[in-house]
């Protein structure tokens, strides 16, 4: 099976478990899962969206396990990660639990970054605040946060959330699934979004919602990021649209911003052999 851009549908590796110190962490327990292939020297780290996990980037592990290891990390409260204890995690909660998770699976030296949506934001955080751990950043869908939107709107945010997930994971897919993407997108990839999205925990995403509402990457994170960034926003995205990604790219010093058409909210999903080779030239100095 071929995805329309002609990238193959492969099977997705095994979800694979770590433990991490969920106490100093502020976790439940001390479980994190991932998906994960490929082995070398370069490492490439995976951050998933608020309604995805791991299985959003099929095409990226499959794509890039010849030349990377590539890891594809479960955020807590997803996908069997053990959620956090506080309702209310930060975003610097979630990058710390990155680090771990690195440390655990015994990665060496600075990794390169590839967050979408949510991811986006907590990629650009661990940047901030973990800059030796970053060797580049993309940033896909690229997410500001929610707290410039002021009271009313990220009220307005909470609520919509709340009531996204009010009926479990199936439900959220089958109603917001097509936010996600282009217009365009045809029943093979719509597929494969709806599967991701059913399997959001409702606890996990609410944990990820109040971090988000916290956050304005502008403000806080991006003046402090040091790696080369790129950040990806397809023309298509009504979640965040352009404006937002090239807003931040010129916040983050360096940065480039890139817009294609024909692309929603999942580069790596809809445009996985465009999305590799972005990764390749920006993470693999692929040129």
């Amino acid at each position: 099976m071929l995805h329309p851009d002609g990238t193959p549908v492969t099977p997705l590796p095994d979800l694979r478990f770590t433990e991490v110190d969920g106490a100093a962490l502020g976790l439940s327990g001390r479980r994190l899962s991932f998906m994960e292939a490929g082995q070398g020297p370069a490492t490439i780290l995976c951050l998933h969206g608020i309604g995805a996990n791991s299985t959003g980037w099929r095409f990226v592990l499959a794509g890039l396990s010849d030349s990377a290891r590539v890891i594809a990390w479960n955020a807590p409260g997803y996908l069997m990660s053990d959620p956090f204890l506080a309702e209310r995690p930060r975003a610097e909660d979630y990058a710390d639990v990155a680090v771990a998770l690195l440390e655990a699976l015994g990665v060496e030296g600075p990794v390169h970054v590839a967050g979408s949506s949510f991811g986006s934001m907590l990629g650009a955080c661990l940047a901030a605040r973990h800059p030796a751990c970053v060797a580049s950043l993309t940033l896909m869908g690229t997410s500001r946060g929610q707290r410039w939107k002021g009271e009313e709107g990220r009220a307005a945010m909470l609520a919509m959330r709340q009531a996204s997930v009010a009926e479990g994971g199936v439900a959220l897919a089958r109603t917001r699934s097509h936010k996600l993407v282009s217009p365009t997108t045809g029943p093979l990839v719509m597929d494969l979004v709806r599967n991701m999205v059913a399997a959001t925990n409702p606890a996990g995403l609410m944990q990820a919602a109040h971090a988000t509402d916290q956050v304005d990457v502008v403000e806080d994170f991006a003046p402090r990021i040091t790696a080369p960034t790129l950040a990806i926003t397809g023309q298509d995205d009504v979640v965040n649209p352009p404006d937002v990604g090239r807003l931040i790219a010129e916040a983050i010093p360096g940065a480039r911003f890139l817009s294609p058409e024909g692309i929603g909210h999942l580069p790596e999903v809809e445009a996985p052999a465009q999305t590799i080779a972005l990764l390749r030239a920006q993470a693999l100095g692929d040129r």
